[in-house]
């Protein structure tokens, strides 16, 4: 199953639930304005369940720390439901905000082609 939400600030997600499996591919700017509208979908794909959550950030231009707030909030969702997390990293600019938050080396970061769909691997 497929679907594209877009909210009012430059912000597409584009959502694939394929066995168990929820993926997230974010383009645009993820910060306070669109930031409700990811929170929504990850909620929402927790309350169905999934086995493994996997984000895509290679999309962004934009990130603040509401955004960071998101991945964590990611992660969370995955910890309590027992999945797997799976994140694609963002461009440079992206990734130096998990640098200088010090959750660069905490999170379980991926290439896009192990985590793409078909690949047998997050």
């Amino acid at each position: 199953m497929r679907s594209k939400r877009v909210s009012p600030a430059s912000f597409e997600v584009d959502h694939e639930v394929a066995a168990g499996r929820q993926s997230f591919v974010l383009r645009g700017e993820l910060d306070l304005v669109a930031a409700p509208t990811l929170e929504a979908m990850l909620r929402d794909a927790a309350e169905r369940g999934f086995s493994a959550l996997h984000l895509d950030l290679s999309g962004l231009s934009f990130m603040d720390s509401t955004g960071l707030h998101m991945v964590l909030l990611a992660q969370n969702l995955a910890d309590t439901l027992e999945g797997e997390l799976s994140i694609v990293p963002g461009t440079p600019r992206i990734q130096r905000l998990f640098q200088v938050s010090g959750l660069l080396d905490t999170l379980p970061w991926t290439d896009a082609a192990a985590a793409s769909p078909g690949s047998g691997e997050l």
